[in-house]
């Protein structure tokens, strides 16, 4: 054998490997072997051809009846037969039948080792079903005893056939292998449906591991959790065991617990971010507590100038107070009543917090009057300009264009109010209140048309609880009503 030669049937043997491991990795399924069925088939037409020949050999070997005329028998007449040449009429009427006989016990022969082939491809596809049973047994999935009594069944059925002998195969009946093959291949789907279930269940078990993690660690901060929550949590957890234990009646209830928890993971994650809604609500009482003191010499500095800002300042130290008891009051209200606590934040703390900040800068334009024009003016381009681009994005600026005459309006009689000899400060800081309001309507509108409005701080960040969601093929694996 030349090099080449042993090369090819390396190259045959490499890759004809390479095809079982990857057959044998594929899943398999219960089917009737071809080369069974083919052989049965060869068989029970092998003999019903022998019954109409034995049929036939039957007819032609019956003796010649005498023929009886007028009560006397007729006499045949006789041939004297060639001595040199002995009778053939016989021996070509079986010949035929010898050849046929002998070509027939030949096919039969093949066709008991085909069906016997056959039978043990059938005792193969039950090995590999027998080795999946054990697997799901392994995973903790409950196998009925059904199952079990079928494979038993089969077995028996593909150990008759493997031992019978060809006078036996004729009393077997496929149609029962066949059947039994039927319903084992159907408990083989059911197992791998329930292969997919499992993985999903693990999945979903994952999941709710983490969310059930993640509210526990709220509750150690003392999170007004709501109970439905856990009693959600546990709905779940109880639905996944009863699916691992193969305890399907109300499997589908699945899809319902996974969306109400799924509804309350909003409110989860609301409490998660109310850490840092304290936090910023602690920089913004810090920033006021030193604005505060910035107020309070501006206001010490003024009076010794005969200007008395000292109601303003009175208001804006209440309003700084009012806060801070709202901060503390937001803080406990989070253990007993998560929404109220959050109510408390966005209406009462940061949407008051322009309010507040009214005194404060009015005690600053006070302080400094001489930029009030500088600064006004710098405020009111900036908003031109935001008109300007809004118009360009084709968005009615009308009511925004009103409110920039206003304001424009309002802070002239501001101006005129600083120029008068004595200064009325109370028309000041009238005035100046009034350009505050346009300001802020100004800004709402803005955010009203653009739809850009301030984020509360428990609505910025990154997103810490996922989805408790389904696979969509579950719903292929477990039907709903």
């Amino acid at each position: 054998m030349n090099n080449t030669s042993k090369i090819f049937i390396v190259s045959v043997f490499f890759v004809g490997g390479l095809v079982l491991a990857a057959s044998a990795a594929q899943a398999f399924y219960f089917e009737l072997p071809g080369i069974f069925k083919n052989a049965i088939q060869s068989l029970s037409a092998s003999r019903v051809q022998m019954q109409a020949q034995a049929q036939d050999s039957v007819q032609i070997q019956q003796p010649v009846v005498p023929i009886l005329m007028d009560g006397a028998q007729q006499q045949m007449p006789q041939v004297s037969p060639n001595p040199m040449q002995p009778p053939q009429a016989s021996s070509d009427l079986a010949q035929p039948l010898q050849n046929n006989n002998f070509q027939q016990g030949s096919d039969n022969e093949r066709a008991l080792k085909d069906v016997k082939r056959g039978a043990q491809q059938i005792a193969g596809q039950l090995k590999q079903f027998e080795a999946l049973v054990a697997r799901f047994e392994k995973k903790g999935v409950a196998i009925s005893s059904d199952i079990k009594t079928k494979i038993e069944e089969l077995k028996t059925i593909t150990n008759k056939f493997l031992s019978a002998t060809a006078d036996e195969m004729k009393d077997l009946n496929m149609d029962e292998m066949g059947q039994s093959m039927r319903d084992l291949e159907n408990e083989r789907q059911n197992l791998e449906r329930m292969d997919n279930i499992m993985r999903e269940m693990r999945r979903i078990e994952s999941s709710i591991n983490t969310f059930e993690k993640q509210v526990q660690k709220l509750i150690k901060q003392n999170m007004s959790v709501p109970a439905t929550v856990s009693e959600n949590l546990g709905k779940v957890k109880t639905a996944i065991a009863d699916i691992k234990a193969g305890k399907m009646e109300n499997a589908e209830d699945i899809f319902d617990l996974m969306r109400d928890l799924d509804e309350s993971r909003g409110q989860m994650e609301m409490l998660a971010r109310w850490p840092q809604t304290v936090k910023e609500m602690d920089r913004q009482v810090k920033n006021l507590e030193r604005e505060l003191k910035r107020s309070k010499s501006t206001v010490d500095r003024l009076n010794k100038n005969g200007i008395d800002l000292s109601s303003v300042y009175s208001q804006f130290e209440s309003s700084v107070a009012k806060i801070k008891e709202i901060r503390n009051a937001a803080k406990a209200k989070i253990q007993e009543n998560a929404e109220d606590a959050f109510d408390m934040a966005q209406n009462d703390f940061f949407g008051q917090m322009d309010d507040v900040m009214e005194n404060q800068r009015t005690i600053m334009v006070m302080g400094n009057l001489g930029r009030f024009q500088s600064d006004f003016t710098r405020e009111t381009n900036k908003d031109a300009q935001r008109i300007k681009t809004l118009k360009r994005q084709k968005i009615d600026t009308m009511e925004l264009e009103d409110l920039l005459t206003q304001a424009k309006t309002k802070g002239a009689e501001v101006k005129d109010l600083l120029k008068a000899n004595p200064l009325d400060v109370d028309a000041v800081i009238e005035a100046l209140g009034e350009v505050e309001n346009i300001g802020q309507e100004f800004d709402n509108k803005v955010g009203e048309l653009t739809g850009e409005e301030d984020q509360m701080p428990w609505e910025k960040g990154p997103q810490q609880f996922k989805r408790m969601e389904v696979s969509p093929n579950l719903d292929k694996w477990i039907p709903r009503q």
